[in-house]
């Protein structure tokens, strides 16, 4: 066999072996990545300085070791409106059960005061991502429910269907504590027979309607 021939192929067998030994690592690392990332980026605190998001002191909590994610319910003071605001906190748990990623989403009507109180009367066009507040402000209570894989991919689903089509805020009707209980159908949650409270009794209410008033929560 002439030498050039014999360096040709000598030169490709290294070269797919090459390629084959750096095939593993790279899987490896896309499968690690992707377990831990948010998969929703635009729902991030990134913009408001918090890219990890906050840890919470829980009110309530119902999260099962081996459980793979988290749907989180938290109510804040607001500067705008006496009742308060519920929103949710959602993401991935790691091994002991302890948040991984923290991605925030929750229903505010655009506007300012005037889509709050324009809300009164009609419905109002809404925002999802995170405010400032949501993302820095100390929630007055938590309530955290844990997510099996299946579970968690449907919530990722509607929150990616009402990203695309943003839901319509009213006051009394369809507000901020309504939307927060409509992803926690995904874990069977429901809402408290009384859907028309201000969010600082509705968190309560909710977690007493799911069976979770008396558990002790931590941070």
């Amino acid at each position: 066999m002439p030498p050039a021939s014999l360096k040709s192929i000598i030169a490709s067998i290294a070269a797919i072996a090459l390629t084959a030994c750096q095939s593993v690592p790279q899987s490896t690392s896309a499968i690690a990545v992707s377990a831990y990332a948010p998969e929703t980026p635009p729902l991030s605190c990134a913009p408001h300085g918090n890219p990890n998001g906050a840890p919470a002191k829980l009110t309530a909590n119902r999260t099962r070791i081996g459980d793979p994610a988290y749907i989180e319910f938290r109510q804040r003071f607001s500067p705008s409106l006496p009742s308060g605001h519920l929103y949710v906190v959602f993401g991935r748990l790691d091994a002991k059960g302890n948040p991984a990623t923290r991605l925030y989403i929750g229903l505010f009507p655009k506007g300012s005061l005037a889509g709050l109180y324009g809300g009164a009367i009609v419905p109002m066009p809404a925002d999802l991502a995170p405010s400032y507040a949501d993302c820095h402000f100390t929630p007055n209570a938590a309530y955290r429910v844990s997510l099996t894989e299946s579970q968690y991919q449907q919530l990722l689903g509607k929150v990616q269907a009402d990203i695309a089509h943003p839901p319509m805020w009213r006051m009394f009707g369809y507000n901020c504590n309504n939307y927060a209980a409509s992803l926690g159908s995904v874990a069977g949650l429901i809402e408290p027979a009384n859907r028309a409270q201000p969010s600082f009794s509705y968190i309560y209410a909710y977690i007493d309607a799911n069976g979770d008033g008396g558990q002790k929560g931590s941070s």
